[in-house]
């Protein structure tokens, strides 16, 4: 079978760089395409993958409009694409593949971790046009359930569970003296279709936060955007493939991005998620309610934030009680890696499989 996967953020390339190996070791043909993302292009070039970039241009202006006009644009080439490779499965998040699969009658798997409700631009554009919308247990879809194909894990399972990553503590110690507590900030662009119009870490929350953590260890910052000049000697320098293995032996993560904040839990690493959307998706809310991995805090409530950090950097033991979290998460999940590549590899028949289930289960 020839399947095209389209990345359009690093995480996603993390998600499917096994699950395509493994596609390929079983004799599946597959294209990579990708847009331009934060550290996307140098992580496939990092490891010496073949992809073609449709998008090597980043917007201009972060306005709903430009992100309107970089679809259009992203429809465009994958067409061109699809004219030329014939493939015959699309498989990402990308709305455009919907597009493309439905003209060319081609099942679209897509990947979305996102509640309906939280990303009404991209239900409109892609949801109608997908075949099948392949999502946690814990998303939600709204009306278009009814194309669900749902597993019990996280998209960050398929590249962070102990099975496929382990931490390497040489590769800290590189950075990081031994016994020297560190934390991470993680300061996102917010240039994303659903971030648009909405906060997140500002300047001067930041430096609130470091001048607390700062009596207590390092202070790393991990940005997608420009630093002032008094926080850029924070600025966490690293190979830009070793951020896991960092975050992983992290005492506490900081972010107003919702990825890395699911990659801690995913670590056993505790984390503070400082967002519009805190209380709001579906994922974190499961790590936060079930497992106690991860704390949401509204933008509105800075004060807050402040005095988490503050009980969060008092609690004894701290990275201990949160491995056993992660423990009792990982004990109640599956192999997310394993299901996605059962599921292209015997497409059709694993869609078959998993329909026939969910009448069994009723």
């Amino acid at each position: 079978m020839r399947v095209l996967f389209h990345l359009g953020h690093p995480a996603h390339y993390h998600m499917y760089k096994i699950v395509i190996k493994n596609l390929i070791g079983l004799g599946h043909f597959v294209k990579i395409t990708i847009n331009t993302k934060d550290i996307l292009e140098q992580l496939l070039l990092a490891d010496g993958i073949d992809y073609e970039n449709i998008l090597p241009k980043r917007r201009r202006k972060n306005t709903k409009f430009q992100a309107f006009i970089t679809f259009l644009k992203k429809d465009f080439k994958l067409f061109n694409i699809q004219l030329s490779g014939r493939y015959d499965m699309f498989v990402g998040t990308e709305p455009a593949l919907s597009h493309v699969g439905w003209l060319f009658r081609k099942p679209v798997l897509l990947m979305v971790e996102d509640d309906a409700i939280l990303i009404p631009e991209a239900v409109r554009l892609s949801f109608p046009f997908a075949k099948y919308i392949v999502s946690p247990v814990t998303c939600d879809l709204g009306r278009w359930q009814f194309k669900k194909i749902e597993y019990n894990g996280y998209q960050k399972l398929a590249y962070l569970h102990p099975r496929y990553f382990v931490p390497d503590l040489k590769i800290v110690r590189n950075v990081i003296p031994e016994n020297e507590r560190y934390f991470i900030i993680r300061l996102s662009a917010l240039s994303a279709y659903h971030d648009i119009g909405n906060a997140g870490l500002t300047d001067n929350i930041v430096k609130e936060l470091v001048s607390i953590l700062c009596t207590r260890g390092r202070v790393l910052i991990s940005s997608e955007r420009k630093l002032s000049d008094e926080l850029l000697k924070y600025c966490l320098k690293i190979n830009i493939t070793d951020i896991h293995h960092f975050l992983s032996y992290s005492d506490l993560l900081i972010a107003d991005s919702h990825s890395m904040c699911v990659e801690a839990a995913m670590l056993g690493t505790p984390s503070l998620r400082f967002s519009d959307y805190a209380g709001r998706v579906g994922i974190l809310e499961e790590l936060e309610n079930k497992y106690g991995l991860t704390y949401g805090i509204p933008v509105s409530q800075q004060n807050r934030l402040v005095e988490k950090v503050k009980d969060l950097l008092n609690t004894p033991f701290l990275k201990q009680k949160w491995l056993v979290k992660r423990e009792k998460m990982l004990n109640d999940k599956i192999d997310v890696t394993a299901f996605w590549t059962w599921l292209i590899n015997q497409y059709p028949r694993s869609i078959e499989d998993l329909k026939e289930k969910d009448c069994d289960d009723t």
